[in-house]
């Protein structure tokens, strides 16, 4: 019996625990009222344009990780000690143990909820992935719970201000906000749903790029034991490097899987992604749920396993980036 194959066993082992326990917990509390949103579908509101991750006139290069020696075993078990009580990206963490006999391939679909047809179809995709989810989406408990079961992982993707003249949407972080101001946005989108792991940028060029609207938002993230994931969609982010510094668990995006909507664009994309897994041994790639994305996702996806990649929840791929167990 191989170690690898004992790690998958018990990884499938441990998703279905995590399905069932879900959809327990969906009939239990089906006739309970939760908080809503108030839109449904990105038309639904009032006067947004429409929105692109790729900022007007900036390209968005790959990320790659600087080369880093395999973590030492005392590296590992500190980290681990370290940890006095879970916190909830751990606690809320899809379960997956084989952190190393493979490259690992995590992909992260933002502006999850609010086209409820193509974010179902999103959760449906030969798993797991990990969904973030717009505070501003309608029935967000009931869609989270759902993407959930389908043994997803869980994120909430914060609108913040972008360079330029694009919306993106209620109760967004800006820069021209005082830190109370701020304070309650950040913590009403927190308290939008419950369940995930961390938190990433809806747009956010230019908030990202702040350093003393960043620094309240990853204090707050840092009270409730969340991650960051730095979607960069700028250059001048300080996002990544202000969480190190806080103590705040952090991982960047490395591709952009639709920047050109195209079904070719995608393609090649991915098979980009492929290449920096193969390089740095983890990547994590954010697309949306456009049609051509999940078109070609849901043919890629099934075909990793077969060229030797492991598809993974994003803890995993910051899990293996910082030598944690």
């Amino acid at each position: 019996m191989s170690v690898t194959w004992l790690a998958s066993k018990l990884d499938s082992l441990d998703r279905d625990r995590v399905v069932k326990d879900t959809l327990t917990d969906m009939k239990r509390e089906s006739t309970s009222q939760q908080p809503t949103g108030k839109y449904a579908r990105i038309d639904d509101i009032p006067g947004l344009p429409k929105y692109a991750e790729a900022e007007p006139g900036e390209a968005r290069p790959i990320v790659e990780e600087p080369a880093r020696k395999a973590p030492r075993p005392t590296q590992v078990a500190a980290a681990s000690s370290a940890i006095s009580e879970r916190p909830a990206w751990r606690r809320y963490a899809l379960p997956f143990a084989d952190l190393y006999s493979k490259p690992l391939i995590a992909i992260v679909i933002d502006d999850v909820g609010l086209d409820r047809p193509r974010s179902r179809r999103a959760w449906e995709l030969p798993g797991p992935v990990t969904l973030s989810f717009l505070p501003y989406a309608k029935d967000l408990h009931e869609q989270a719970k759902a993407a959930r079961a389908h043994g997803n992982e869980l994120m909430l993707h914060m609108p913040m201000e972008p360079m330029g003249h694009a919306d993106p949407g209620p109760n967004a972080l800006l820069t021209s906000l005082s830190e109370n101001e701020l304070r309650q946005r950040v913590t009403t989108d927190l308290d939008s749903f419950d369940g995930y792991v961390g938190v990433n940028n809806h747009m956010g060029s230019r908030f990202t790029a702040s350093r003393p609207g960043m620094d309240v938002v990853l204090r707050l993230l840092r009270a409730r034991g969340l991650l960051f994931l730095d979607s960069r969609t700028t250059a001048q982010s300080v996002g990544e490097s202000l969480a190190q510094e806080l103590g705040v668990a952090t991982i960047s995006r490395n591709v952009f899987l639709d920047d050109d909507e195209s079904l070719g664009a995608v393609k090649r994309q991915l098979a980009t992604t492929e290449e920096v897994a193969r390089r740095q041994g983890f990547v994590v790639a954010i697309g949306h749920p456009h049609e051509n994305t999940l078109q070609a996702l849901s043919e890629w996806l099934p075909a990793l396993a077969a060229k030797g990649f492991a598809l993974a929840p994003l803890t995993a791929a910051l899990r293996k980036r910082n030598g944690w167990d």
